[in-house]
């Protein structure tokens, strides 16, 4: 069982932030960085151009495609703060919510002219939003380029980037409480851990992996409104059975280790937790003395000094 520890410590602690930025092209990126903020902007359909752009740019380069994916999502993320004022602009708040709502009273002399407003931005990846009906904002439709260039990324990256956005509109807890099923969250690890575990090299480690450690948390720490243990301190048995079913299966996975830890460190305290078992979580789960480095950060930085004045 000491073998079992020190591998979960070592694979938590050591590949919890792994980065492969070998295809990452600098000259590459640069180049498409600063062709992006050349593009126009304000126009509704500038993402249509900056998908065109992102084909000539990396035809035929999968590996930086990767790369330059991402970036092109974070320029259409930035395009929704322009496209929310001209919401705005466009429509009262009272005017959106009645939208979202289907309040017949309020946008009755006004629908056709709002659901041809989301019409026409649902075009170039657009949706409006409401926050528990208090604010309203454009967000990106997820899919919305995946649909456009999936065929030019790597096999791995398309993999989970269509994993991640059909789980996007589906978080797994709201307002600190555990919103869908164990077997959902046991789910969304699995995939993530096996790709992780088949491609040790995967560019986006960092990134599976922290979203890893938020469903893990849920699973062996638990949530302000769904909690792991009964009042007595000890594990539910449908947790328990969700984790052991788990790394019965996956013995060898970096996340199958850590869960058999879990349980190993509950069974010497007859699965009954403390605060021992509470720290142990946290610190593997969120290491104190990780370094938090976004690869992409110099081109994001580029798009916003030159877009978001």
């Amino acid at each position: 069982m000491k073998k079992i520890i020190f591998s979960v410590l070592l694979l938590c602690s050591t590949l919890g932030f792994c980065q492969n930025t070998e295809y990452l092209d600098d000259e590459k990126m640069t180049k498409f960085a600063n062709d992006l903020t050349e593009l126009p902007f304000s126009e509704r359909d500038c993402i249509l151009k900056a998908v065109e752009l992102f084909k000539t740019t990396f035809k035929d380069d999968k590996e930086c495609a990767d790369w330059g994916y991402q970036l092109l999502y974070y320029y259409h993320e930035l395009a929704c703060e322009d496209k929310t004022n001209t919401l705005h602009k466009t429509w009262s708040d009272e005017q959106i919510r009645a939208l979202k709502v289907h309040d017949i009273e309020v946008i009755s002399g006004i629908r056709s002219g709002m659901k041809k407003f989301e019409k026409e931005y649902a075009k170039y990846g657009y949706r409006v939003m409401s926050y528990e009906d208090t604010s309203y904002a454009i967000e990106v439709q997820p899919a919305f380029l995946y649909n456009s260039v999936s065929k030019y990324l790597t096999d791995n990256y398309a993999y989970y980037r269509k994993g991640w956005i059909a789980e996007h509109d589906y978080p797994i807890y709201w307002h600190a409480k555990l919103v869908v099923s164990l077997s959902e969250v046991m789910r969304r690890v699995q995939w993530r851990d096996e790709l992780l575990d088949k491609n040790p090299d995967f560019i986006r480690y960092d990134l599976v992996t922290r979203e890893i450690e938020k469903l893990s948390f849920a699973m062996t720490k638990g949530l302000e409104n769904t909690a792991v243990y009964d009042d007595k301190g000890y594990i539910k048995k449908e947790y328990k059975d969700a984790l052991q079913t788990y790394y019965r299966a996956h013995t060898k996975t970096t996340w199958g280790l850590y869960y058999t830890e879990y349980i190993h460190r509950l069974a010497l305290n007859k699965y009954r937790n403390s605060d021992e078992i509470d720290r142990w979580v946290l610190s593997t789960l969120f290491p104190e003395d990780r370094k938090n480095i976004d690869p992409l950060l110099k081109y994001k930085d580029i798009l916003v000094d030159n877009l978001m004045d």
